[in-house]
């Protein structure tokens, strides 16, 4: 859309102007007609028009002096001059002094449309680079702890954002959380009605922010009314969330305005359905009330953490869905539902290692607001649990395994002891009985029954010193002298005798 005010003395000239302008077409809008140059200059901030039409002779002020007025008061406003007079040096200065055309009358239909959209592209050129500056400027200001504008700057970015007729008026934030469908362009589209002053940005999160113009006559409800239009309008099956903030003015607010926005959007994801949440009241000044910190972590240390701790793993399930169950109605925030998460992540990690399990093993939801809703969220928490209730379980089980072997081989390591007969005494097959007594212990099945054997001969050596060395060797498993000797001396460093003569 290019916006265009027409200045000339005679009335036939300008209004005939203003026709021929509006019949070229939708991208042209005459936002007025002035019989002189203060006329318009009375109206420039309020219309703010991208192209001046001008005569250059006219009573008081002739379009000369109205081009170095309208300069100083909308250095971005193009000027085509419109005269009469075939005069060279008219043209010269007028051209010397920034106008982008100088047309003779009567005006030529073709040339008028041509100057029509030479400035039209010059408009949306510069549009684009200006917007593309607002628009890395606006998500500087809503960027996110460390990413947000520094002190030292706030107010130069906000001089510079409050140039713009979008922040010298009233405003409110619109966060959406969709699926990936909703791009950018299509957001675009969907907001078209909502004015050229909007602005669309893609925040740090991964969401968008809408920044809509609201009119004075309006209020804070218009801004949730086209939240639920646009809502409605998004193709079936599209996950989405919004959230709306108070009415603001003055670029220093959007920070505050983006987290009212941002804790709306928090209670509507709390809802199955799509769904828009606002702010209460106008916005200034009306900030949340803190949430009291760590409150979900002290649920935890109630009964979860306790359970976890001490080994009680089958109740855990039942206890975080006990714990979802109290946090719902209190639809805390992300970023304490986030501490909630790394809590429970950092204890479930903890007793993993403890039993020497890698910590990887469970995939813990860290980012609550990346979930379509509550109910996804809680259930990818959910399931992470019953996952690290499954390793502990196991690692629970093998471990009663391990020690049941241990226990047997204690009743009967002077037999002969088959791999296999001990691993169908835990239902585990020889080889994962292996592998896990080695992890369990340290040592091997056939190197713990021989430690128990040697441990059971250097007791007899000791105490009983009438029986034979031989003796001994049948009494621990070892019926072959020669080989529970070459056993003994590899364990002790000593043969029996020895061992028995240092002892004595």
């Amino acid at each position: 859309m290019l916006t265009i005010a027409v200045v000339d003395d005679e009335e036939r000239i300008r209004l005939g102007l203003g026709k021929l302008i509006r019949d070229a077409g939708e991208p042209y809008r005459v936002v007025g007609t002035f019989a002189s140059g203060q006329e318009l200059l009375d109206r420039m901030h309020e219309l703010q028009p991208d192209l001046v039409i001008t005569d250059v002779k006219m009573p008081q002020m002739d379009g000369l002096q109205l081009m170095a007025r309208v300069r100083e008061l909308a250095s971005g406003t193009k000027i085509a001059v419109l005269s009469g007079y075939n005069d060279f040096e008219y043209a010269r200065t007028a051209m010397r002094q920034g106008a982008v055309e100088y047309l003779l009358k009567p005006v030529n239909i073709k040339e008028l449309h041509q100057l029509l959209a030479n400035v039209l592209e010059m408009v949306q050129k510069e549009r684009s680079e200006r917007r593309l500056e607002s628009d890395d400027l606006v998500s500087f200001l809503l960027g996110p702890g460390e990413n947000r504008v520094p002190e030292h700057l706030f107010e130069e970015v906000c001089a510079r954002l409050d140039r713009q007729p979008l922040f010298r008026g009233y405003y409110a934030i619109l966060l959406l959380q969709a699926s990936s469908e909703v791009t950018p362009a299509a957001l675009e589209r969907l907001t078209t009605e909502w004015g050229e002053e909007r602005r669309i940005v893609g925040c740090i999160d991964g969401r968008r922010a809408v920044i809509l113009p609201v009119r004075p006559i309006e209020h804070a409800g218009i801004a949730r009314e086209r939240s639920v239009m646009l809502l409605q309008q998004l193709p079936a099956g599209t996950a989405a969330k919004a959230g709306i903030s108070g009415v603001f003015s003055g670029s220093q607010w959007l920070p505050q305005a983006y987290e009212e926005a941002l804790r709306s959007l928090e209670q509507a994801w709390y809802s199955r359905e799509r769904r828009v949440c606002g702010a209460q009241g106008d916005g200034h000044g009306a900030r949340r009330k803190p949430e009291e910190r760590y409150r979900l972590v002290r649920l935890l240390d109630k009964q979860l953490f306790p359970a976890l701790h001490g080994g009680d793993y089958a109740r855990l399930p039942d206890l975080a869905g006990a714990w979802l169950d109290e946090v719902a109605p209190l639809a805390a925030g992300w970023a304490e539902l986030k501490e909630a998460c790394a809590a429970i992540a950092a204890h479930g990690s903890e007793e993993l290692e403890h039993r020497g399990i890698s910590k990887d093993e469970v995939q813990w939801p860290h980012d609550p607001g990346r979930f379509e809703d509550w109910r996804a969220f809680a259930a990818a928490l959910k399931a992470a649990i019953e996952k690290l209730v499954g390793h502990l379980e196991q690692m629970k089980s093998e471990h009663r395994a391990v020690e049941t072997v241990k226990a047997y081989i204690q009743q009967h390591f002077t037999e002969e002891l088959e791999l296999q007969h001990l691993a169908d005494l835990v239902y585990l097959t020889p080889s994962y009985l292996s592998k896990l007594f080695k992890t369990e212990t340290g040592e091997t099945i056939t190197d713990y029954i021989i430690s128990e054997r040697i441990a059971l001969a250097k007791r007899l050596l000791k105490e009983d010193r009438g029986l034979k060395t031989y003796k001994v060797g049948e009494q621990v498993g070892y019926p072959d002298p020669a080989y529970f000797t070459k056993v003994f001396k590899k364990m002790t460093g000593k043969t029996p005798k020895e061992y028995r003569d240092f002892v004595r």
